[in-house]
């Protein structure tokens, strides 16, 4: 007889498809407040993904393409167990700022994940999350996207651990960057990883693409993936396909040479190795003229770009990939 698996609030047995919440406490009505989840259990076993979005409460791609990707899912079809988390951090996304804008002191919870049980509003939240998810989860997607600052294109930060780099090439086509990250604490993809599972961390997006089609094109490219991933473990029917290669490097965060206004150069190509020297972007004064450059330090890649025109010097302007190798053995056996 198969048994209720328990996540948050929420008792699902197979072929179930169950909504409910992570309690994180009451409101000033007195009212319980809960991280929303959707708990999707095939009528097989296999492996536990959960996808978390809306860590950060300005990146709303995340709740759209899990919205899409949960459309495409059959319980009587999946093995294994699917755990949908739109919206990690809801007063952040209910103001639709970074973070919760209450919480002066523990303001990003993708920088304290996982919390504390006694600890700041955001860190008890983050606490909380953290409680429910790691013993229910094998694999963990947390999506990002530029919100409010920054347009970034495919880019996946994989927990130092070969099962978060097998999870990132599982992404499938379009997701070529893989850039290695910490493991143990700080996020959610850190801390799965250093329970000796798979965490990944993708970026894609930036509310400087429009609310329509532009983010549904993006949305639906995010779901893509977590259905190429879940085609690769066996969750779904279908064949999972790959990129050929991965590039693997570290990130530069590209700053303004002058205060000004920042316009990126035309036609500059995302995720498209360039020369050093190349010029990103120009920075000019308020009557027009030329005052400083960004360019490539090193050959490399852009991959992140910010959203809006005015800076001060020392702001970013752009992630700048350096690639150091390209591999081609991110997953066994294959």
């Amino acid at each position: 007889m198969a048994t209720p698996m328990q996540v948050g609030t929420v008792s699902v047995m197979p072929g179930e498809v169950k909504r409910g919440g992570i309690p994180i406490g009451s409101d000033m009505y007195r009212a319980e407040r809960e991280i929303p989840i959707i708990v999707i259990r095939g009528v097989e076993d296999g492996p536990r993904l959960w996808l978390n979005g809306a860590t950060h409460g300005d990146e709303p791609e995340g709740p759209f393409s899990i919205f899409l990707a949960l459309q495409q899912i059959d319980p009587a079809k999946l093995k294994g167990t699917i755990v949908a988390c739109p919206v990690m951090n809801v007063n952040a996304f209910t103001a639709g700022t970074r973070g919760d804008p209450l919480d002066t002191f523990s303001y990003d919870m993708n920088r304290l994940y996982p919390g504390k049980a006694n600890g700041y509003p955001t860190e008890r939240v983050a606490w909380a999350h953290w409680q429910a998810m790691q013993d229910t989860c094998d694999l963990q997607i947390a999506i990002h996207s530029g919100g409010e600052h920054s347009y970034l294109a495919h880019m996946i930060f994989a927990a130092d651990n070969p099962q978060s780099m097998e999870l990132a090439a599982a992404m499938g086509p379009g997701w070529k960057l893989v850039f290695r990250s910490g493991t143990g604490s700080g996020n959610p993809s850190s801390m799965i990883a250093g329970a000796g599972k798979a965490g990944v961390t993708v970026e894609l997006g930036g509310n400087c693409r429009t609310l329509t089609s532009d983010f549904h094109a993006v949305a639906n490219d995010l779901a893509a993936g977590y259905l190429n991933v879940m085609r690769h473990y066996g969750m779904i029917d279908g064949a999972a396909s790959y990129e050929p290669e991965w590039y693997q490097g570290f990130q530069i965060p590209l700053l303004a040479p002058a205060t000004g206004m920042f316009v990126g150069t035309k036609d500059l190509p995302f995720e498209t190795i360039l020369p050093a020297g190349t010029v990103l972007g120009v920075v000019y004064n308020l009557y027009g003229d030329p005052i400083g450059e960004v360019r490539a330090p090193r050959d490399g890649l852009v991959f992140g770009l910010r959203s809006r025109p005015s800076v001060t010097e020392g702001s970013w302007c752009c992630f700048f990939g350096v690639v150091e190798q390209t591999v081609t053995n991110l997953i066994p056996n294959r």
